[in-house]
């Protein structure tokens, strides 16, 4: 990968994932309700999770050394969200306790047919404090971040920079209001991830080569749009690269978390060297095994599994 990327060797980390993990609490119903409805669902017990915490266990779970650095509360849920980092092997020496915060928390409404709607409260204050992180950056090849915030983005950009720390970020519709912030966004990454639906909100149409192109002049090295039973597709430059990938077959119970390990698995998969075109198919696999069970991570694929469903297809 050294022609896309340049990560740092003999770090302790290969990935360093920035963000709050949070509570994920589930309801299942036949439709999700519209303004002013009411439906019946039955609640399930609550999962760990958040969006870079998903892909942080997705990648460590796959074999890299990856490190925490976020929040939690000091009550039981926050307990809760760190033994479940750990039950994947994620490392949480930048994983610090607020005491009297309420943990981060997601209500996920799961549709019949497997897609979600969410509502997402985060713990107040910011997450970064920059001397902590400058030395988890120290010990990382690669940092991943969810850009909400853009002033404090722009800090981790600024240091990651300093670092030497490749960025990768996924965007998604929520934090790109106008093209300008758009634009903002993808000058301060080297790899960017969307779904196909912020991909058509930002851009106005689907992941084509000319628009991707367009995009990837802003300033990453790639982009890569996941585009669900479609599959995913993949450009870079310097070298040009377009690449799609065609989705694995699979029964869908639960969609959320499947971009995340689909994102977790790619960035391992980089770290380890495989080449995009490969990447992208690793990727593909880990996404069609994390939809099949409820829960962000109750599939997040292994090793033995992703070879099994590579080798047969």
């Amino acid at each position: 990968m050294s022609d896309f990327f340049s990560f740092p060797d003999r770090r302790r980390f290969d990935l360093l994932a920035f963000g709050d993990p949070n509570i994920d609490l589930l309801f299942t119903v036949d439709r999700a309700p519209a303004a002013d409805q009411k439906v019946l669902g039955r609640r399930l017990p609550p999962y760990a999770g958040g969006t870079v915490a998903n892909v942080a266990c997705a990648a460590s779970l796959l074999g890299r050394p990856t490190l925490a650095y976020g929040r939690i509360a000091g009550d039981a849920e926050g307990a809760f969200l760190s033994r479940e980092y750990e039950r994947f092997g994620v490392a949480l020496d930048h994983l610090r306790v607020v005491p009297g915060a309420t943990s981060p928390t997601a209500l996920i409404i799961i549709e019949a047919s497997g897609e979600k709607a969410l509502v997402y409260s985060p713990m107040p204050g910011p997450t970064l404090d920059e001397e902590t992180f400058a030395v988890a950056l120290a010990q990382s090849r690669l940092l991943y971040a969810m850009p909400y915030d853009l002033p404090e983005f722009e800090r981790l950009h600024v240091l990651a920079r300093a670092a030497g720390v490749p960025i990768a970020i996924d965007i998604e519709a929520a934090m790109v209001a106008d093209r300008d912030r758009l634009q903002r966004l993808l000058a301060m990454a080297d790899l960017v991830f969307m779904n196909d639906s912020t991909y058509r909100a930002v851009t106005g149409s689907g992941p084509e080569a000319a628009g991707m192109a367009d995009l990837l002049g802003h300033g990453p090295r790639m982009l890569v749009v996941t585009c669900g039973a479609h599959g995913a597709v993949l450009a870079a430059r310097e070298p040009h690269l377009a690449i799609a990938q065609r989705a694995f077959p699979a029964t869908v119970v639960d969609a959320t978390g499947a971009g995340d390990s689909f994102n977790g698995a790619f960035l391992a998969a980089l770290l380890e060297g495989q080449a995009p075109a490969d990447a992208l198919r690793f990727a593909c696999a880990a996404g069609s095994i994390a939809v099949t069970a409820t829960g962000a991570r109750s599939a997040l694929p292994t090793r033995a599994q992703l070879k099994a469903l590579l080798d047969h297809a």
